[in-house]
């Protein structure tokens, strides 16, 4: 039986999508993530609950209503990518798309017991500049990368619409702000630090969610590990789920075959994490032609 757990495959795929793609007779499916998108699902397809829908706005301002889940012990779920991610989005601007929706969804939840944040995919870089004051309950965040405050327009700024020479700018511009720094801070544009500041835990999303869902009690009866998003680079390293799912899966002996989307810069480093390498669109086995 093959474990079969990639993660979204960003703007295409959820995991749950990804997965039933990637699927063979017998598979057993744990759908993934890092606490980018899917994250609201994953948890929901484990743990149950009851989705709820608050008004909450777009990156560019324009409200509508987003999903939160509440779990039975009362905690609520938030998934920043469904309120201030790229889908839908018609374009990308680092400097005018804002994480203030996603602020005022939080201060909508403050007399919540726990929040659980998944923090990633999300089209944002200000470090949640414009948040209200917030005062949260006990706060765990879900990080989809390691990265530092400062390492994430570097690292991420290209794929929200950053130029090369926008990036000391969106350096300066998050120094600015005056926030924690560490590990996790840098997760979806530097909110990891806003939450960090406001006395949030800062987690590694896939580790914590693998715990949650028991993915070493799945890997018992597994002979192997299907595992994969949208692209496979240099920030995979970074704490990426796939590369934390080939971590856990080597520890128990189990092969890992990745699928990725395609792949950029530095992917030659990731793709020494797995023991087989697919690219491609999952939808048309054909381009998925192995690399290793």
């Amino acid at each position: 039986m093959r474990l079969v757990c990639p993660t979204a495959f960003k703007g295409t795929l959820s995991p749950a999508e990804a997965a039933r793609l990637l699927m063979e007779p017998g598979d057993l499916l744990l759908p993934l993530s890092d606490g980018g998108d899917g994250f609201l699902d994953c948890i929901h397809a484990d743990l149950g609950g009851t989705f709820r829908s608050l008004p909450a706005a777009d990156p560019f301002g324009r409200v509508r209503d987003v999903s939160v889940l509440e779990l039975s012990d009362g905690t609520i779920v938030v998934e920043s990518a469904k309120v201030i991610g790229m889908a839908g989005l018609d374009h990308l601007d680092p400097f005018l798309a804002s994480s203030k929706g996603l602020g005022d969804l939080l201060a909508q939840l403050q007399d919540a017991p726990r929040l659980w944040i998944g923090l990633g995919g999300t089209a944002t870089m200000d470090g949640g500049a414009e948040w209200p004051a917030l005062k949260l309950p006990p706060t765990l965040a879900f990080c989809d990368v390691d990265a530092d405050l400062l390492e994430a327009p570097r690292l991420f700024g290209a794929q929200k619409g950053a130029q090369l020479p926008d990036i000391p700018i969106l350096v300066d511009r998050l120094k600015a702000l005056g926030l924690p720094r560490g590990p996790h801070t840098g997760a979806a544009g530097g909110l990891g630090a806003k939450l960090k500041q406001l006395g949030a835990r800062l987690v590694d999303g896939a580790e914590e969610l693998m715990r949650v869902v028991h993915f070493d009690e799945a890997c018992h009866d597994a002979d192997a590990v299907i595992t994969g998003e949208g692209q496979l680079d240099a920030t995979t390293l970074r704490g990426k789920l796939p590369w934390r799912v080939a971590g856990r899966a080597h520890v128990h002996g189990l092969p890992v075959i990745g699928h990725f989307g395609g792949y950029g810069p530095g992917w030659e480093a990731a793709a020494e994490a797995f023991d087989e390498l697919h690219f491609g669109d999952p939808r048309n086995e054909e381009r998925l032609l192995p690399m290793i």
